[in-house]
């Protein structure tokens, strides 16, 4: 069957080859894989920012179909659609095999049967969209009434957008120039109220508005820096984004107004069961932000994304 590797370390090293079918133990699942997210940490293994153990199979967002059940295997049958429910160790995609593969291994106690009325392609997004959940929730903890500015319009920053106005935030994005034919459009779509791009001119207006929460998802150092910058007193600044830096943060406003800055890395399963709720109830419309394409054309779909051209990629073996 046909995979995604990467194949050692350093920048470079994916290989689209043949490898043999998985073997499963008592307890996993094999899936036919019905389609596997590009993640930009998919971008960042191949630019080695990103670590991983190869020689491995790329992909963590990822929905399948059950093609067959390790013996001690229950509550599922052949034929289910399923979809991620928790990740595992060593995780798929990185220190395991993911979903760039036509079939995988995956343990029945880390998925579930997917909820009626969402597809496979947002399915597999689930995984990726527990991050803005946690982000929004745990760390920004955006409440009704918030302001709240989301900075990268990828499916994080996108995903922050829906889920802070879902929460009753007013919300607030910025992306850049490349952005305005489609994912800013798309903010709006899912909740923003207002769409900038970044820049002086929109630093010096969110100024003005003061918002509490920022949810900088971009990595860019000049995000960072202009949150840090003008976010409100009391205000917290959230960081997914995986940036290399260096960040020169106003250090001194931010303890002088008590202003805190918060990484994060990966999402929290506890909000999946609201997500797959949203989803269904058309509160939380992620279809204009996916496309799909065939794995083999694996590389033109890396590209596009390096090019900001769509959100999300679906990968269909």
């Amino acid at each position: 069957m046909k995979a995604l590797m990467k194949m050692a370390e350093g920048p470079g090293h994916l290989e689209f080859r043949d490898i043999p079918m998985p073997e499963i133990g008592d307890g996993d699942l094999l899936l036919k894989v019905s389609c596997c997210g590009v993640c930009g940490s998919d971008l960042h293994i191949e630019d080695w920012v990103h670590p991983c153990d190869p020689p491995v199979v790329l992909g963590h967002e990822f929905a399948g179909v059950v093609a067959a059940m390790g013996r001690k295997v229950t509550g599922f049958a052949e034929g289910d659609t399923v979809a991620f429910r928790r990740g595992w160790s060593p995780y798929p995609g990185t220190q395991s095999n993911g979903g760039f593969e036509e079939y995988m291994r995956a343990p029945a106690t880390c998925m579930w049967k997917t909820p009626a009325g969402i597809t496979q392609a947002e399915a597999s997004q689930f995984e990726t969209l527990v991050t803005p959940a946690r982000a929004v929730r745990d760390m920004g903890k955006v409440k009704p009434g918030d302001r709240v500015v989301v900075t990268g319009a990828g499916m994080i920053g996108l995903g922050a957008v829906a889920i802070a106005a879902i929460e009753g935030a007013e919300v607030r994005a910025m992306g850049t120039e490349r952005d305005l034919a489609e994912r800013l459009p798309i903010a709006t779509q899912v909740g923003a109220a207002r769409t900038l791009v970044f820049g002086d001119q929109a630093l010096s207006e969110i100024a003005e508005w003061a918002p509490r929460v920022w949810i900088e998802a971009s990595g860019a150092a000049a995000a960072v820096e202009g949150a840090s910058n003008v976010v409100a007193k009391g205000g917290t600044i959230v960081s997914p984004g995986l940036g290399s830096g260096p960040w020169n943060v106003n250090v001194g406003r931010m303890s002088f107004n008590s202003i805190s800055l918060l990484g994060m890395w990966g999402g929290n399963i506890a909000h999946l069961d609201d997500i797959a709720r949203w989803m269904q109830e058309g509160r939380l419309d992620i279809k204009p932000m996916l496309q799909s394409m065939p794995l083999s054309e694996w590389r033109e779909a890396f590209d596009m994304l390096r090019r900001q051209e769509g959100v999300k990629v679906v990968l269909v073996p």
